[in-house]
């Protein structure tokens, strides 16, 4: 296939063993080494196998159980073909792991990314964005609006603004209807 092809990266994806799925370490004893996956993956994609100073975040107490196993599920694409030796993507996976994937994961479980066809493909994109990368037969465009429609961030900011919109709409209605009822006993105090 092309490289960076989104359906075959998505196909990729969704064979994700379920090892991956194990909560971190960090939640249990006997859960994934979320470090040493995240360390052996930037190894892989930088094929720079004696290195060992890489980029992750000083709190890493503060990322959620939910966010390490989308970060798991995540190592698992990177070690697609189209991404081993790939040393030009390595300072993006920070931004992609530790700030657009923790942003996603307020709003997917982590086996959304497995068992969801739009959320894996989302995860895909993502990943794809982040690492500037154009998915194959897609100009920059098409795939920034393939990604913003299945966005569960974009989603979410507008069932947000749908909902603040109808609240504002509901109580201008409220106080149309109070305002009415406050003329109407006016009108009959006076009569």
């Amino acid at each position: 296939m092309s490289k960076y092809d989104v359906f075959e990266l998505v196909t990729y994806l969704r064979k994700c063993p379920e090892t991956f799925f194990k909560p971190s370490d960090f939640f249990l004893e006997e859960g994934l080494n979320s470090i040493a996956l995240v360390y052996d993956t930037y190894r892989l994609v930088s094929n720079d196998f004696l290195r060992n100073d890489f980029k992750i975040p000083s709190n890493l107490g503060t990322i959620s159980d939910n966010h390490w196993r989308a970060i798991h599920i995540s190592t698992w694409l990177l070690s697609h073909p189209d991404f081993i030796n790939n040393p030009v993507i390595e300072d993006k996976l920070y931004n992609f792991w530790f700030v657009e994937l923790q942003q996603a994961c307020a709003y997917v479980k982590f086996n959304e990314w497995i068992n969801d066809e739009e959320r894996a493909e989302e995860m895909v994109r993502l990943l794809l964005y982040c690492c500037e990368i154009l998915p194959y037969g897609e100009n920059q465009d098409e795939a920034a609006d393939k990604l913003s429609s299945l966005s569960s961030v974009e989603r979410h900011k507008v069932l947000k603004q749908s909902y603040e919109a109808h609240e504002r709409i509901m109580k201008i209605k409220r106080e149309m209807e109070e305002q009415k009822a406050r003329e109407a006993a006016n009108t009959y105090g006076r009569e």
